[in-house]
């Protein structure tokens, strides 16, 4: 297999159910040890680092179940995504009201920002736990932000979710590549890979095709037969 990301692309990663796309982002974010073979990010190697240390390096993903901490705040949860921040500390995190007042200003400042800018200022306060599943999906994407990654890979992003979460999760995803940073993602739905997608790659049998437009690919031979 062999893949090559560009900075400041956003790439879709598709493929028949089972065929390792998922699988794909837990060895890519250490969750997974390779096998075989080598992963390099910044000219470092990353193949069977911690997850902890793939993410410092600036790898930073969303999960098909989404790991919100429910009985969290979206403010909280967005806190607790903040790079090298004492709001990491798990403990703090069991004691919300005391955590959030160990926080200074600037990054008060920068959640409320994010909030704004993933649409989620009307529910800033609620728990994570209580909001719609759309609005969780947001929040995770506001995470996702506040991590400060320079390369996204997004599970499943716009599965579950309604026409008006979609595009949200659309204009938030271009935002990203405004600001620079890269996006792989995986997802099943056609409108919105042809929305935000500046390549396409296919998995199937361990190996990967690339190509430049969903047309194409939707009309390739090998990925016809890979869904038969």
């Amino acid at each position: 297999m062999n893949l090559e990301l560009e900075k400041g692309n956003i790439y879709s990663l598709l493929g028949a159910n089972g065929s390792g796309k998922t699988t794909l982002f837990n060895i890519l974010t250490g969750f997974l040890n390779a096998d075989d073979g080598s992963i390099f990010f910044k000219q470092q190697r990353i193949d069977n680092l911690s997850p902890i240390s793939i993410n410092a390096l600036g790898i930073s993903r969303t999960f098909q179940n989404l790991r919100l901490i429910e009985g969290l705040t979206v403010k909280e949860n967005i806190l607790l995504a903040f790079k090298w921040n004492k709001g990491e500390r798990v403990w703090n995190a069991l004691l919300p009201h005391t955590f959030l007042e160990e926080h200074n200003a600037d990054f008060e400042q920068k959640t409320m920002e994010i909030i704004r800018n993933v649409f989620l200022d009307d529910v800033a306060n609620s728990k994570a736990g209580e909001i719609s599943y759309g609005q969780q999906k947001l929040l995770t994407l506001g995470c996702c932000i506040a991590n400060d990654a320079d390369l996204l890979l997004l599970d499943e992003p716009v599965a579950g979710i309604n026409p008006v979460h979609r595009e949200k999760i659309i204009m938030l995803i271009k935002n990203m590549k405004e600001a620079g940073k890269t996006v792989l993602l995986i997802e099943h739905h056609a409108a919105f890979i042809k929305a935000v997608s500046d390549k396409l790659f296919f998995l199937t049998n361990g190996s990967i095709s690339t190509f430049n437009d969903y047309n194409l690919l939707k009309n390739s031979p090998k990925v016809q037969e890979a869904y038969l």
